[in-house]
């Protein structure tokens, strides 16, 4: 079954990238890509993460502190990896769409989304909240990139 899934990314991926080069085209406003590709981004960078440092953080442990530590892991990973993701997609994307942004803002603002979020999942008491952590960060990533944004020179 999860052979499936790869095989059907890797043909999405391989379908959709090579149309993303629009050297050809002019005016295309980047703004949705870059969420969309930021979304996605933070998603599999957040999972990764999170599978990542609750593995790192479980090495060499025994009984409850296993438990405590894998938790530990997967939050921080997940958090940090969404956010990273996002602001890595949200970058890529406009690079490759000939865009000079801003990328301190991009990061900037990508870790102040994804703060947000996790601020508001603790004021409200809902953890569910977490997992729109990568539209969020994708979301302030994509308005840093493009504050004062231009067109690439033609090449």
């Amino acid at each position: 079954m999860m052979a499936k899934a790869v095989v059907m990314v890797v043909v999405a991926l391989a379908i959709v990238l090579p149309g993303l080069d629009c050297r050809g085209m002019e005016g295309i406003d980047p703004v949705v890509p870059q969420f969309i590709v930021g979304t996605l981004a933070g998603y599999g960078l957040g999972l990764a993460g999170a599978y990542g440092l609750a593995a790192l953080f479980t090495v060499d442990c025994q009984g409850w502190e296993c438990l405590g530590r894998a938790i530990i892991g997967a939050a921080v990973g997940y958090l940090g990896g969404a956010t990273l993701g996002a602001s890595l997609g949200v970058w890529a994307t406009g690079s490759l769409l000939g865009v000079e942004g801003n990328i301190g803002l991009c990061f900037l603002g990508g870790f102040a989304g994804a703060g947000t979020f996790v601020g508001l999942g603790f004021v409200l008491q809902l953890p569910e909240v977490l997992y729109l952590v990568p539209p969020a960060a994708a979301a302030g990533a994509t308005a840093g990139y493009n504050a004062g944004r231009r067109r690439a020179p033609a090449r």
